[in-house]
């Protein structure tokens, strides 16, 4: 099997070099510029209401990613060149006139050999080689394709997982290289290996090809590891990024542990808010389309009861609800959850700060002691940790990316406005092709100040524009989030803050977590004497933190400063 990835495991350049003719490159990018073809997502401030608006614009590029770094062990033979780049990811995006990489839309660095083809990455020559393969036989009569469904009979009695050939051959150093490469960070016992490829699951093949028609190509580096892990049964405490795939890894799981049960429902997603958990289902009943004997039901608040209930009484696999609403049904008696196997909390950081940590508890209370729990965040702050301590036993812990980081396919943008200039300067950014490409999405403080704001928007800008918040009915919202997020799937956008001394409590937050980034921060804000208290109070707060803290080091030193406080008395 020919695996999308190269690993370039104890391999030097100059192999790959012999199937990819490297071109010559433009330097890459670099800095933060505002070109016409970007993305942009413009934030007003961190508030609670909201402004979308709209315009027709071109279709854009977006924004370069960073060079990658040669693996430990691998040595360059052509010191003169840059070694051929393995994941698509790590190549920057085509400046204009430059090839396009005819699989991703990156920069294409290299000539396929085999097909003349431009792309920019080993794993991108990969996936044309496959796709020109699979283009030939389809072409073939003796080669029937299969359809979208999958009888019952083809599929086997059951499903165990099992570490697939090329992964078991892998040694342990070449798995710690590829999940430091990838930012994966694992805790746990007998954790299972990550996975390269979706086909390394053995999925039932209707759901192999579910996951190409709704763009799961290759899995992300939460998918890579959180997979295999839900497919063995464990508990799981996972956090990463928006965007980063959290939603598929654990849904694989859940589909695959309720496909192969017979007693229903089988299968709980617990979420905050109604809108994520239309949007899980969503993409659910893509992932089942065709699967025997799938139903979802969606158990929220602001929606009909009725039409749920009849619905719950179809013999459903899967539950996707908010806590109150399926309290609820729990207390009148309409449901029992005594038959589930896996029990998903989504965004459980978002679940506490809403203040629905007993409703969860009180939900998972009717579930049977021993079926398999997942937690899935953003972040992990301690309350999580206090949580996943309740609710998960032997559990393995897998965090991706940079830890509370913003999403890295969104440019953050940082811009010292005063209040009374803040209405002038969105126009402006509105008004600027370079600048706008719809939708956009403008946080403000209250409601009131929504729909003030989406009047003026429409008015002075000509721009389509509607507010949303707590008082819009539920298919108003579900019409107006029609226009979708960025940062999600490999989504790029721009995040655009106005910040000024009214906001000064969260200036040292707004630098620790941006300026990593690259993005360059205002004057006023790098030089506010608020600023720079609030990092001497928390660097402080992190010394006495860790000067309490019981280490090989500071050991002795703990017991003799003990000893001597004892012999003074």
């Amino acid at each position: 099997m020919f695996v999308p990835r190269s690993l370039k495991i104890k391999r030097s350049s100059s192999d790959d070099l012999k199937s990819c003719i490297t071109k010559k490159s433009k330097p890459e990018a670099e800095g933060l510029q505002l070109e016409e073809d970007r993305d942009t997502q413009v934030h007003a401030s961190v508030t609670k209401e909201t402004v979308t608006v709209d315009r027709p614009s071109s279709a854009s590029n977006s924004l370069p990613s960073p060079s990658p770094q040669l693996p430990e062990g691998v040595k360059d033979s052509h010191p003169s060149e840059e070694p051929i780049k393995s994941f698509s990811k790590t190549q920057r995006w085509a400046e204009p006139g430059e090839p396009v990489c005819i699989v991703c839309g990156r920069y294409g660095e290299y000539i396929c050999d085999e097909t003349d083809e431009d792309v920019c990455s080993l794993e991108c020559k990969a996936k044309h080689l496959l796709q020109v393969k699979e283009g030939e036989e389809s072409l073939k009569p003796s080669s029937p394709q299969r359809t979208g469904s999958e009888p019952e009979s083809s599929l086997e009695a059951f499903y165990v997982y099992k570490e697939h050939p090329f992964i078991v051959t892998l040694r342990e150093d070449q798995i710690e290289t590829l999940k430091q490469q990838l930012g994966i960070s694992v805790q746990g016992q007998e954790v299972a290996r990550p996975i390269i490829d979706f086909e390394h699951c053995g999925f039932p093949e209707t759901l192999n090809q579910n996951l190409k028609k709704s763009g799961y190509e290759v899995p992300t580096p939460i998918q890579m590891q959180m997979i295999p892990v839900g497919l063995l049964g464990r508990d799981i405490l996972a956090s990463a990024d928006t965007g980063s795939g959290k939603t598929a890894a654990f849904l694989l799981p859940v589909i695959i542990r309720a496909l192969f049960e017979d007693k229903t429902p089988s299968a709980l997603i617990l979420t905050p808010t109604r809108e994520l958990a239309i949007q899980i289902e969503r993409q659910a009943k893509e992932l089942m389309s065709g699967l025997p004997r799938m139903k979802t039901v969606l158990l929220v608040g602001g929606l009909p009861l009725p039409p749920q209930l009849h619905r719950l009484r179809q013999h459903v696999k899967v539950i996707i609800a908010t806590p109150g609403r399926l309290l609820d049904i729990i207390k009148q008696s309409s449901v029992s959850l005594g038959a589930i196997k896996i029990v998903v909390v989504d965004e459980a950081d978002t679940m506490l700060k809403m203040g629905f940590q007993q409703q969860v508890l009180d939900v998972l209370e009717n579930t049977p002691s021993d079926c398999q729990t997942i937690l899935v965040s953003a972040t992990v702050p301690s309350s999580i940790e206090q949580l996943a301590e309740q609710l998960l036993h032997n559990p393995v812990r897998i965090i991706t990316g940079d830890k509370n980081l913003p999403c890295s396919s969104v440019r953050q943008i940082i811009l010292w406005v005063e209040d009374p200039a803040k209405k002038k300067k969105l126009f402006e950014i509105l008004n600027d092709q370079k600048l706008f490409k719809p939708p956009v999405l403008v946080f403000v403080d209250c409601r009131l100040g929504a729909d003030l704001l989406s009047e003026a928007v429409q008015k002075i800008t000509g721009l389509n524009s509607t507010s949303i918040h707590s008082e819009k009915s539920q298919v108003e919202r579900r019409n107006i989030l029609k226009v979708g997020r960025v940062g999600r799937l490999g989504q790029n956008g721009t995040a655009i803050t106005f910040i000024n001394n009214n906001s000064k409590r969260l200036f040292w937050d707004v630098a620790k977590r941006v300026q990593p980034t690259g993005s360059i921060l205002p004057p006023q804000l790098l030089h506010s004497p608020y600023l720079h208290e609030q990092k001497r109070r928390e660097q402080q707060k992190d010394k006495q933190t860790q000067s309490n803290l019981v280490t090989g080091a500071n050991l002795m030193d703990i017991i003799r400063k003990h000893e001597r406080s004892n012999s003074q008395k």
